[in-house]
């Protein structure tokens, strides 16, 4: 019996929580109402590739040649630990040895990678956001990204990606003039 009065209870006070966030104006739901929105949008490749904003992507080329560098070295050592007939428990510490070296070689290496990620992300959205209050643009987005209604954003928006290049890079600024002469 105390359950069905438990029960009984749960369902009511549910019921009146619920009826409260129904009608609560902190939980009603916005009326949508058309507005005008400045679009613009960018080709994040290109920005890329022509903007010091890829010196992670190098950082990271050259952490990974670095690393494979090292566990070649690694691997020598423990051939020729083999070759010089160490035993089994010298040649252990030696892998253990050069095991832990990469371990924190890779951390190392990763950290710098992500610092350098990081700072390129923080450059590139100062950039962009520049960009966007110079043009009075109220929203910009990579052109690539756009799921649904991309071709629309192409038609109607505003293509910044040379403005966002030159905000990333000044100098792509004056090689594009050299280029027009």
């Amino acid at each position: 019996m105390t359950f069905n009065r438990t029960s009984t209870l749960f369902s009511l006070a549910f019921a009146l929580v619920a009826s409260a966030a129904v009608s609560t104006p902190a939980f009603a739901q916005k009326a949508a109402t058309a507005t005008t929105v400045k679009i613009g949008y960018f080709n994040l490749a290109l920005v890329k590739a022509k903007s010091p904003a890829g010196d992670s992507d190098q950082l990271k080329n050259q952490a990974e040649g670095q690393l494979r560098r090292d566990i070649e070295t690694g691997q020598k050592a423990i051939e020729k630990a083999k070759t010089d007939k160490k035993t089994d428990a010298e040649i252990k510490d030696i892998v253990k040895q050069v095991q832990t070296e990469l371990a924190a070689k890779q951390q190392a290496l990763f950290q710098l990678v992500q610092q350098a990620t990081l700072q390129d992300t923080q450059r590139l959205v100062q950039a962009v956001s520049s960009v966007a209050k110079k043009k009075g643009l109220d929203l910009i987005v990579d052109a690539n990204s756009v799921y649904v209604g991309g071709k629309e954003v192409l038609d109607k928006g505003i293509d910044v990606t040379q403005d966002v290049v030159e905000a990333v890079n000044p100098m792509a600024a004056i090689e594009k003039a050299g280029e027009t002469k």
